[in-house]
């Protein structure tokens, strides 16, 4: 599992810089200080992306522990709280903000530890328990990451016993809905409002259906222009975990820009799937996106898998230069078919659902098992039925 992600809140230097540093000498926790000294009582106002657990150390007076007793269930995370010992209405606040652990401040070592190991296993079992997070973006625009996408959740939903759905993430320009021919009456932005109040049941009722049983959350339906800034992030994160939780896989379609929402999905991403095509261009803004993303949002280099769309094979730039350029293993070649794919999307019938035996479907349903990490089948019986005949002594 990634390193836990602890966000330290208190009003005082001293405390934070004793607490860090201890911490500092465990290489699986990554802790980030707020020391908050203005009039907020909101231990996350002014946070750019959510942690995985929140260590705060309460002073009676403040009001950082019954603000987030005040609120919802929902949007919580794992809180552990470091306050005056033996204060009962500070261990009744704790317990009514949902804290795993009330522990005496100044904390033993040994104390703090235990219950951040609780937590990371805590985790752990989630981590295990809900579907993948599987975020398809384009390293430059057009690049056709809602193409690889689309196809991708139609592959996946053709599965059987696979539950996926597929989330469209562009709040201003998203078009998903056109690759299916669908006209959704609600979508994305209804969901984000009324999350709080959502679980695993309810979300269904933003999701439009399509014929071959893909299930899509739609950008937005309506002329109303809606930016970035307009959502909160803890909406869009605590709809990931309830998409997550009702699904094997969520194919996230995510456009191309560094903001607070794509921070918050890239980080939660289990395996991001980097569109790019064969240019110089592609290859410096996939290498650009490639050190944000690992560098600035700490996610892991094993998480990125590169996606080579259009590919020809005598071109210029081959895979293997791609490959090198941008230091990666993982890549996925699919083969340029452009009057095919065009096709596809003009009419909004996907490939994998008219197409799986041409080029490009081969290589989605290729795309599927890379994801998916089972073997293709089909390109094991291939290798088979050449050796097998060679091996028998047949012609």
């Amino acid at each position: 599992m990634p390193n836990i992600r602890i966000l330290l809140v208190t009003r005082s230097n001293t405390v934070a810089s004793a607490i860090s540093a201890r911490l500092e000498e465990h290489p699986e926790y990554r802790v980030t200080k707020k020391i908050i000294s203005n009039g907020h009582s909101d231990p996350f106002h002014d946070i750019q992306s959510k942690p995985d657990v929140l260590l705060l150390h309460y002073i009676q007076g403040y009001g950082e522990l019954e603000h987030l007793a005040e609120s919802a269930v929902s949007q919580r995370l794992p809180l552990i709280v470091l306050g005056p010992p033996d204060d009962a209405i500070a261990m009744r606040l704790a317990m009514r903000a949902g804290a795993s652990d009330y522990i005496s401040h100044p904390p033993q070592q040994e104390e703090l530890l235990s219950a951040l190991t609780r937590v990371r296993e805590h985790l752990k079992e989630k981590v295990n328990s809900r579907g993948q997070l599987v975020t398809v973006m384009n390293s430059k625009g057009g690049s056709g990451a809602s193409f690889v996408a689309a196809n991708l959740a139609c592959a996946l939903t053709q599965q059987k016993n696979t539950n996926a759905v597929l989330v469209d993430l562009d709040l201003q320009f998203g078009g998903l809905a056109r690759y299916f021919d669908l006209y959704p009456k609600r979508g994305l932005p209804d969901a984000l409002a009324e999350v709080e109040d959502m679980d695993e049941v309810s979300v269904e009722a933003y999701i439009t259906k399509h014929e071959s049983g893909l299930r899509l959350l739609a950008a937005p339906t309506s002329d109303r222009l809606l930016l970035s800034r307009d959502v909160a992030i803890e909406h869009v994160d605590s709809l990931l975990q309830i998409l997550a939780s009702n699904n094997d896989y969520v194919i996230a379609d995510l456009p191309r820009r560094v903001d607070d929402v794509s921070a918050t999905v890239l980080e939660h991403s289990d395996q991001i799937l980097m569109v790019v095509q064969q240019s110089l261009a592609h290859i410096n803004d996939a290498a650009r996106m490639i050190q944000l993303i690992t560098k600035e949002l700490a996610v892991p280099m094993n998480r990125i898998r590169v996606v080579i769309n259009r590919h020809v094979k005598n071109a210029l730039i081959d895979a293997n230069d791609i490959k090198g350029a941008l230091k990666i293993d993982q890549v996925t070649v699919i083969p340029n078919q452009y009057k095919l794919v065009s096709e596809s999307i003009d009419s909004g019938i996907p490939i994998m659902q008219t197409a799986t035996r041409s080029a490009a479907g081969k290589a989605i349903q290729h795309l599927l098992h890379d994801v998916c990490g089972t073997e293709d089948t089909e390109s094991t019986s291939h290798l088979l039925g050449r050796v097998l005949p060679a091996f028998l002594g047949r012609n």
